[in-house]
């Protein structure tokens, strides 16, 4: 709490010479010249949690659409014509266990079943019904642990009837037998599966950049492997340095565009200033700190960059399962 709510002259020196000297801090560390500036990961940990918290802000408006409904009626009529054509589906089968989607089928088959004879009965529930897709709580119990075991045991007795090199792997089984379940936690409404498993990820977002900045600062090393001067930890500095001005960069761009848009101008001119503002940005402190020629860092920038995303992939690829087996 002290590294984000205490200022001192420091600060506002050191925020002063990370935006306007790029690389200019990284140097004084690798000089030794530590004592007069913020600490990198003080530094750090203030931007990415003041960066985080107005992203979340820009990001959680939700737009108001007016909602058009459609008459119960023909909403009963749309069901029952896809029941049917499940039904007319499954007696085309010799045996139901051999249909790859046969789990999902059969969850539809019944959900659409049960659905229909509730709005037929009172055409005032249909804000509690699943089918429908509706964005309010729904009130059903299908979130049940009854119903959870029973469709997870319904998808493995499938999986064990089938031949071995048609079963499911251990990945693919794990990730289906959670869908299930999260499908009958939502009630099937898969737009709020989809936003609280993306809510869930965004919390972790902050971890997975944090992870990210040990293994950038090793490619970096890779990169300039020939200069002996420069050590790993060194290279974590310049990283530190290089993600918390990117981070006031785009916190920049993020409210001129806001203020653009609030008097209903077009923000592209200001987002490719802002992109170009951080390319610039990245060009000079690669050739300030390592003090190569332009051609050599166009040239590892371009190989950074590739690298980088790469790497981000499968951070957001992990991050991303990791979020949805949590939930």
């Amino acid at each position: 709490m002290e590294d984000m709510t205490h200022f001192d002259g420091k600060f506002f020196s050191t925020l002063r010479y990370l935006l306007f000297k790029p690389a200019f801090l990284s140097k004084e560390y690798l000089k030794g010249r530590r004592t007069s500036y913020l600490h990198p990961i003080r530094m750090y940990l203030f931007t990415s949690a003041v960066f985080f918290l107005i992203f979340n802000i820009f990001f959680q408006k939700k737009e108001n659409i007016p909602e058009v409904r459609v008459p119960v009626s023909k909403e009963i009529t749309r069901l029952e014509k896809e029941r049917d054509e499940l039904k007319i589906s499954f007696a085309k089968k010799d045996s139901i266990s051999y249909e790859e989607d046969s789990v999902e089928n059969f969850l539809k088959f019944d959900r659409l079943t049960r659905d229909i004879g509730i709005l037929k009965k009172d055409s005032t529930k249909r804000d509690s019904v699943p089918s429908l897709n509706l964005e309010e709580e729904n009130l059903t119990n299908l979130g049940n642990a009854d119903s959870i075991r029973n469709t997870l045991k319904y998808y493995d007795s499938i999986q064990n009837s089938l031949q071995p090199d048609k079963r499911d792997n251990f990945f693919m089984r794990q990730l289906k037998r959670k869908n299930y379940a999260l499908e009958l936690k939502y009630n099937y409404d898969h737009k709020k599966m989809g936003q609280a498993v993306l809510e869930n990820f965004f919390h972790s977002f902050p971890k997975m950049l944090f992870v990210s900045l040990p293994l950038f600062a090793l490619f970096l090393q890779l990169l300039h492997i020939s200069n002996k001067q420069i050590y790993y930890v060194n290279h974590l500095v310049f990283t530190i340095h290089l993600y918390c001005a990117t981070f006031i960069l785009i916190l920049a761009y993020l409210i001129l565009n806001s203020i653009l848009q609030s008097i209903h101008l077009k923000g592209w001119i200001i987002a490719s200033i802002s992109f170009l503002t951080i390319f610039f940005y990245w060009h000079k402190s690669f050739r300030y700190f390592y003090e190569q020629s332009r051609k050599k860092t166009i040239l590892k920038y371009v190989l950074l960059f590739f690298s980088t995303f790469i790497l981000m992939f499968l951070l957001f690829s992990a991050f991303a399962l990791l979020s949805f087996f949590e939930m």
